[in-house]
């Protein structure tokens, strides 16, 4: 499984080498077991200055499935972490539904 990650930070202020670690690390854990079967996953994170001045993070994730077509994850919060984890565990439900359907 090929893990890609793209980072945009709106001052900097993200730490791209951390986050990328720990986006690494929650997909590993939610797809570990089907690992086999997803091709890659796109990765980008980042952070951007939202309404009334309030700062938002975002993070996209795109899983490609040996077979199958593409499909993304947006999470948007306040904390980079809490929104990559929301997304790597939404990833991990997608893919499982996936492969039940292509099952069926």
């Amino acid at each position: 499984m090929d893990i890609r990650f793209f980072a945009r930070a709106a001052d900097g202020r993200i730490g791209h080498e951390g986050l990328a670690e720990h986006a690494r690390r929650r997909l590993q854990l939610r797809l570990k077991h089907l690992s086999d079967r997803v091709a890659h996953v796109w990765v980008k994170f980042g952070d951007t200055a939202g309404r009334l001045g309030h700062r938002e993070t975002y993070c996209v994730m795109q899983v490609q499935l040996r077979g199958a077509p593409a499909a993304t994850v947006v999470d948007i919060g306040t904390d980079v972490h809490v929104t990559i984890d929301r997304a790597a565990r939404r990833v991990g439900q997608l893919v499982e539904a996936q492969l039940s359907v292509a099952h069926d």
